[in-house]
């Protein structure tokens, strides 16, 4: 799939199969916010388009490029606050980075699970596996998306103009 709304829903749908999480949600950096941009799970209707500083507390560690591990968030109000999955209920953390080009930061993918629960090393090392696939996967999709809108963007030009038109390569020879 080359939309990126489909591949973060997918991704969305198929991380709490992968550590048999309750939840998942992707929050995409907005320019200093975290928006949530997909969600998968019990009770989260309308939570999509919610946003919160990246400086926050949930995004403060994710946004320097580490993990964050929670076995009971319910234990810090402020978070529960900032986080409308963990306003809902879920209690168990789990969130890695999303990374961008040159060592930016595109974006948090975190799950959840309902009960209090300590996220093994496998499972931390598995989510940021999944989260570099999603980083490689949604920068070939915007990177497409890009390229059709130009391919467009030139059909348009050209199917417009009455003038005739000669095109070169590098070498000067008429292609």
């Amino acid at each position: 799939e080359l939309d990126p709304v489909a591949v973060l829903d997918e991704v969305a749908n198929q991380a709490p199969a992968l550590l048999a999480a309750d939840a998942c949600s992707i929050r995409i950096v907005d320019g200093d916010d975290l928006v949530v941009s997909a969600l998968h799970g019990e009770g989260l209707d309308g939570a999509v388009g919610t946003s919160v500083p990246s400086t926050g507390r949930l995004g403060s560690e994710l946004v320097q490029g580490r993990a964050t591990a929670l076995a009971d968030a319910a234990e810090d109000p402020r978070l529960v606050s900032e986080d409308p999955v963990l306003a809902a209920g879920y209690r168990a953390y789990l969130a890695v980075p999303l990374a961008g080009t040159e060592g930016t930061i595109q974006g948090v993918l975190a799950v959840y699970q309902r009960r209090p629960r300590a996220w093994r090393e496998e499972e931390v090392e598995a989510l940021t596996a999944l989260a570099g696939n999603t980083s490689s996967v949604l920068s070939n999709a915007e990177l497409y998306q890009r390229v059709a809108v130009e391919r467009e963007r030139s059909y348009a030009i050209l199917s417009n103009i009455a003038d005739g038109i000669v095109a070169v390569d590098r070498h000067g020879k008429v292609v």
